[in-house]
């Protein structure tokens, strides 16, 4: 693969006990973006924006990029960086009813459950489908022989019952430019889908 960069992006601070102000994404010239947060705190909800500007909620982190994978296997999503371990990005969409939707093809069911602070109870689930800016649904489950590199925290964004939100990831290690990033979707997610088989997503 081409495109990969050999800086490293910086750790974003989480603000103790405030919401973000300054976007959490990298932009293409590896220095993170100056520009302010799209949405403000809601003092009538309590809860925090999803953290990107509007550029960056558009089109996602230019520290990620999304690829086809070369064996097949669909979209995947790559470092174009290096990323620090605790690197923070956010899966984000619009926020739907815990009904079935018709549109969703369920072997390519992007969709993740959320759970709003506070309380942290499951509130419909979010749909990055429609989100182009949401790369994250990108991001392949590994393979046996794989190990995971990011991981979702206890981090949300958006308010209950609203009609957007985001859940919080993180790198859970350091990720080297052109790594592929990997997490678990869960048993729950294999069992509903019987005639897929997990495999090695890997590119080499």
């Amino acid at each position: 693969m081409t495109i990969i960069r050999t800086s490293t992006c910086s750790l974003q601070k989480k603000p103790h006990g405030k919401p973000d102000r300054q976007c959490i994404a990298h932009c293409s010239n590896g220095f993170r973006c100056p520009r302010a947060v799209q949405t403000s705190f809601s003092t009538r909800h309590k809860a925090c924006p999803v953290p990107y500007c509007e550029r960056h909620l558009k089109f996602g982190d230019d520290a990620l990029k999304v690829y086809q994978h070369p064996k097949g296997f669909g979209k995947i999503l790559v470092a174009r960086f290096n990323l620090p371990k605790g690197y923070r990005m956010v899966y984000h969409g619009l926020r739907q009813t815990t009904g079935t939707d018709p549109h969703l093809d369920p072997d390519e069911d992007r969709t993740l459950w959320f759970y709003p602070a506070p309380g942290f109870e499951v509130n419909g689930y979010l749909d990055p489908s429609p989100c182009p800016g949401s790369v994250l649904q990108f991001a392949a489950n590994g393979g046996p022989q794989e190990v995971a590199n990011i991981r979702q925290n206890d981090r949300s964004f958006g308010h209950r019952n609203g009609s957007y939100g985001g859940m919080e990831y993180e790198a859970s290690m350091s990720i080297p430019a052109g790594t592929q990033l990997v997490h678990n979707y869960g048993s729950e997610w294999w069992k509903d889908r019987p005639e897929l088989k997990r495999s090695n997503v890997g590119t080499d």
